[in-house]
């Protein structure tokens, strides 16, 4: 793997820390009094994205890196912080956040299954 691919794959890596980051914090967004996860749904669409390129780099597991990025502050934000705090709550919209965030990559990534590994002794 060239230089640039592994660049582009930690710039990936990287956003799909920040836009985890943003979903957790704007998940419990209301319109009035109806609860709004649409972060649930962007987010899903743009961590797909990210595997989507991640896929066409490499064939390697490396390719969920995008998504584990963004599972971190998901699952960091289930943990109770000081006091009991907790910025997820066990409701509709958390696991449509998690569904969706990790349904979407994977099945993006089975889609497009990427390069071809070159076979020992082909001379790739």
């Amino acid at each position: 793997m060239r230089l640039a691919d592994r660049l582009v794959l930690l710039a990936l890596t990287v956003d799909g820390l920040i836009v985890g980051v943003l979903s957790v914090t704007f998940l419990n967004v209301y319109a009035g009094s109806v609860p709004v996860p649409v972060t649930a749904v962007i987010g899903a669409v743009l961590v797909a994205w990210f595997v989507r390129i991640a896929t066409s780099l490499t064939a390697s597991a490396v390719r969920y890196g995008p998504m584990l990025a963004w599972l971190v502050p998901v699952l960091a934000g289930l943990l109770g912080g000081p006091g009991g705090d907790v910025l997820l709550y066990a409701d509709w919209r958390t696991l449509l956040l998690v569904v969706l965030g990790v349904g979407a990559p994977v099945v993006v990534s089975w889609v497009w299954r990427g390069p071809a590994r070159p076979r020992p002794g082909d001379g790739a």
